[in-house]
């Protein structure tokens, strides 16, 4: 019986995750459901080899109906210090808090 390379596995899935997301790009102004449907085959990819997507990836398609973003679907405001970004597909609000790195405090002394 030969042993899973799990590392091995999940660098292939990173790849794969990323080439879904540039084909999305590519897509969701031609074909959207087929752009949708490459963000569903990336998610379920990050799941399988549990792996999280990057907040790049994560930024470009609603949460809840997975429709990439794109121009007139989608509306951005700012409101008490966080970003609200509103999917006009399904009307599902993301909430995304704007706040100033935390610095160590302990790091600067001596």
């Amino acid at each position: 019986m030969l042993k899973r390379e799990k590392r091995l596995e999940k660098k292939i899935a990173k790849e794969r995750i990323g080439i879904l997301f540039e084909m999305m790009e590519r897509m969701k102004y031609e074909d959207y459901d087929l752009a949708r449907r490459y963000v569903e085959l990336a998610r379920r990819i990050a799941m399988k080899y549990r792996l999280k997507l990057p907040k790049r990836y994560k930024l470009l398609f609603c949460k809840k109906c997975l429709y990439p973003y794109k121009e007139g679907k989608f509306r951005v405001r700012i409101r008490k210090s966080r970003v609200i970004i509103t999917c006009l597909n399904c009307g599902y609000e993301r909430r995304i808090p704007i706040r100033p790195k935390k610095r160590n405090k302990y790091k600067n002394q001596k």
